[in-house]
């Protein structure tokens, strides 16, 4: 029951390898758009997006998007699905990292003489000589680049393989059988212990996935394991919060049988716990429900405000009902790492207009495009036209010093969930700052503190003295 992985160059011959095996074997052929178009379907994105999320080399802007984590979920656990019995090739990218560890996993790399990926390249694109060789150059660097800063490793070492084919010296026929070969021998004849290891690992991954893209809840607010079939959920205090919530909608996922969590076990048709947990709440602290600093953008007191606009721009939150917003903020840090301001979307654009100039022309030429531009003041119209201008770019250069405000209200990590929401409110401002002494060690968003607060008044918002267990002591 393995999984055949190919792992090649740019027009090195990997598909006609994967169909050449499936003739000989039979199994089902993957390729990296068979794989984006399940995924796109069955986690809400769009192809192009789980592309390029793995195509585009890893940045600084990486820990605020989560591409890593969101193409390593959504790819194993749409290859997982659709190899449901284990058998299976793929000739998609990557394939030699996500299934690393699986005893069912055979991983192959093809290597191919420039001049045959040349002539591959001008047929397939239709490029001349010269276009075909720099095509080819390019795309190799890329990927070379996207395995070090995705993965920390050289895609050509041959130690990430278990056979590494020169088709130089091997026909991709010869490369066939010699494969089909291996894969029908003693060698790879599937054991009932790795038949368990591939149908927990695709649990697992089926989990996480669903957690990750279609749950309500924040991607790490719990720990998922599974071993024999039986699913093992573990959190903090924000998992004890929202556990009978996260129980309910993992039993949902298709083959969950029996989950555990630190409260006992129960079985997927049996799905519900003690209200009494959910109560919990009253013990949580800032700690347990903050964004770790990493997930939410930051800065230096030295940066320019153009600095900060690129840091907004490429951050994203995910929300607890799945979707992902854009963060209005970015916080200000010092050396030291000490909060010392923040600064709005608002804050961000004003530093972007330049001194007030004369400027007619412009607001003549832009009350000919705007039906309603007459009856817009003329300063107003004048500071949006320069947002368009080189004195804009110009202004972005300057530090983000002239632009932050100081910070409205702050919690200590030990602080209860009921004192972040007075923070919110008395201050009126729907982020926290969370800090551990005088460092930041989170945020908190009104988001977040809302969908706890409405998740526990739908579930247990029925009549005191109801089954929901509370009564007039529990207040």
């Amino acid at each position: 029951m393995p999984i055949i992985t190919i792992s090649r160059g740019t027009c090195s011959g990997g598909a006609r390898l994967a169909e050449e095996l499936h003739k000989r074997l039979g199994w089902k052929v993957l390729s990296q758009e068979d794989v984006s178009s399940a995924a796109a379907k069955a986690y809400r994105m769009t192809e192009q997006e789980l592309f390029r999320g793995l195509y585009l080399p890893a940045n600084f802007y990486e820990r605020f998007t989560h591409r890593k984590t969101r193409y390593l979920l959504a790819t194993q656990a749409t290859v997982t699905e659709l190899l449901d019995d284990g058998n299976g090739i793929y000739h998609g990218l990557a394939g030699q990292f996500l299934f690393a560890d699986l005893c069912n996993a055979f991983k192959v790399r093809i290597v191919a003489p420039m001049e045959y990926r040349i002539e591959t390249a001008m047929q397939r694109f239709g490029l001349k000589r010269d276009e075909a060789r720099r095509h080819i150059r390019d795309a190799d660097e890329y990927r070379s680049r996207w395995g070090r800063q995705i993965f920390h490793a050289d895609i050509t070492d041959a130690d990430l393989y278990d056979l590494v084919i020169n088709l130089e010296h091997v026909p991709i026929n010869r490369a066939a059988t010699m494969i089909t070969e291996i894969m029908e021998g003693d060698d790879y004849r599937p054991t009932a212990q790795c038949v368990q290891e591939y149908r927990d690992f695709a649990l697992e991954r089926r989990i996480k996935a669903e957690l990750f893209f279609n749950s309500p809840f924040t991607p790490d607010i719990s720990h998922v394991e599974v071993r024999d079939s039986e699913v093992f959920l573990s959190g903090d205090k924000a998992f004890a919060v929202a556990e009978s919530g996260l129980v309910d909608f993992v039993g949902k996922v298709r083959g969950v049988e029996k989950i555990t969590t630190d409260h006992g076990t129960v079985g997927a048709v049996d799905i519900r716990l003690d209200p009494a947990f959910a109560l919990s709440s009253r013990d949580t602290t800032a700690r347990d429900v903050m964004l770790p600093p990493e997930r939410y953008p930051h800065c230096q007191l030295s940066c320019t405000i153009r600095e900060a606009i690129v840091a907004l721009s490429a951050s994203a939150v995910k929300l607890q009902d799945g979707y992902i917003m854009l963060p209005r903020y970015v916080l200000v840090l010092d050396d030291g790492d000490r909060l010392v301001g923040v600064v709005s979307r608002r804050e961000l654009l004003k530093g972007l207009i330049p001194h007030l100039r004369d400027d007619r022309e412009t607001e003549a030429h832009i009350k000919e495009l705007i039906p309603f531009a007459a009856s817009m003041p003329s300063e107003l119209m004048i500071r949006w036209t320069s947002l368009f201008s080189r004195a804009a770019v110009e202004a972005s250069k300057a530090p983000i010093q002239s632009v932050m405000v100081p910070i409205k209200g702050t919690v200590q990590v030990d602080d209860s969930l009921s004192t972040v929401i007075s923070t919110m409110l008395y201050h009126g401002v729907d982020l926290v700052a969370v800090l551990e002494g005088e460092k930041v060690a989170g945020v908190v968003l009104m988001t977040n503190i809302f969908d706890i607060v409405a998740q526990f008044i739908m579930e247990y918002g029925q009549p005191i003295g109801s089954d929901g267990g509370m009564d007039d002591d529990d207040g």
